[in-house]
């Protein structure tokens, strides 16, 4: 039988996943292939089902993975006219989601090892609007040479996410200056690295582009990415 899964959380033996047939939330044990990501949608082969202290399993053969952003199945999110041209988004930052005052996205970066990236997935699991949980997952894995993927797919599901309903014309802006405009933001920066890192100029350009469309001031220094790229420059890690 072979069923569709969204990859949530990566394990040392396997994936915490979404059934997308059902919405169960499915660790998936011995598939492990280190060509799946977060977000992917996977196809497997299942060989065994069971519950253990109320959480389910999978077993089977891993058949194909790939990025299906529709599969995130993340409502979109809402924005407000804050000024003529200039708008910004809902507090979906994360900020109280658990209690009161607690900052859960601020606290996972101060985290050591894997506990930052487990409390991150936690977080996204369970409010998928919070997309600066998705950009600090990516931004964790920036740096690591086969996990590079994982940063893309993190980058490119928050953009998704976001972008559902915005206003697309060459005027609207999302300023910097409004703080639940920046986990966006910072998903486009991240992208635009992805791609300079790759030596993908062209495709790094678009966001960088986009990020000064969005916000003119340019906080982030996307301008620099640009002219960088441009130039056809060597991504390096202290630009």
């Amino acid at each position: 039988m072979e069923k569709q899964y969204l990859v949530l959380k990566l394990n040392n033996m396997g994936y915490r996943t979404r059934d997308l047939e059902t919405g169960t939330i499915v660790s998936i044990k011995g598939v492990v292939d280190f060509k799946t990501f977060e977000l992917d949608t996977i196809t497997v082969e299942v060989d065994k089902e069971w519950v253990f202290k109320k959480t389910s399993y999978v077993s089977g053969n891993l058949l194909k993975s790939e990025l299906i952003l529709a599969n995130l199945a993340v409502p979109p999110l809402e924005f407000e006219k804050v000024e003529r041209n200039k708008y910004e988004f809902k507090d979906y930052t994360g900020f109280g989601f658990y209690s009161p005052g607690r900052d859960p996205v601020y606290e996972a970066t101060q985290m050591e090892g894997s506990k930052g990236y487990d409390a991150l997935a936690r977080l996204w699991e369970q409010y998928p609007q919070c997309i600066d949980a998705l950009v600090h997952m990516g931004t964790m894995s920036f740096a690591t040479p086969d996990m590079e993927r994982s940063s893309f797919n993190c980058y490119t599901g928050a953009i998704h996410i976001a972008e559902q309903s915005l206003p697309f014309d060459e005027t609207s802006q999302f300023p910097w200056e409004y703080l639940n405009n920046r986990p966006y933001l910072r998903a486009l920066h991240g992208l635009a690295c992805w791609y300079w890192k790759q030596g993908d100029f062209d495709a790094a350009a678009v966001p960088a582009r986009k990020i000064l469309r969005l916000n003119p001031r340019d906080n982030q220094g996307a301008r620099f990415v640009l002219e960088a790229v441009r130039n056809k420059e060597i991504y390096r890690p202290d630009w």
